[in-house]
């Protein structure tokens, strides 16, 4: 994943990698608080990216740890 992955684009490869339609999914993040959050939106995408960076603290590459499910 690159800095310029839209949501779409990132949902896109999770459902190719699991050999399903994009809506077939329901992926899941856990933020700072430790509250799981569902990825719908390019907002809710943007917030999952950020909260793997604040975990990185400082290191070039953060982690995000998602949580998947069929629909």
């Amino acid at each position: 994943m690159t800095i310029d992955t839209t949501f779409a684009e990132f949902m896109a490869k999770v459902c190719s990698k699991f050999q399903k339609q994009v809506g077939q999914l329901d992926l899941k993040f856990t933020d700072e608080d430790g509250a799981k959050i569902t990825l719908r939106d390019e907002s809710d995408f943007e917030m999952a990216v950020e909260t793997s960076r604040m975990q990185a603290k400082g290191r070039s590459e953060g982690k995000l740890e998602l949580y998947c499910r069929e629909v």
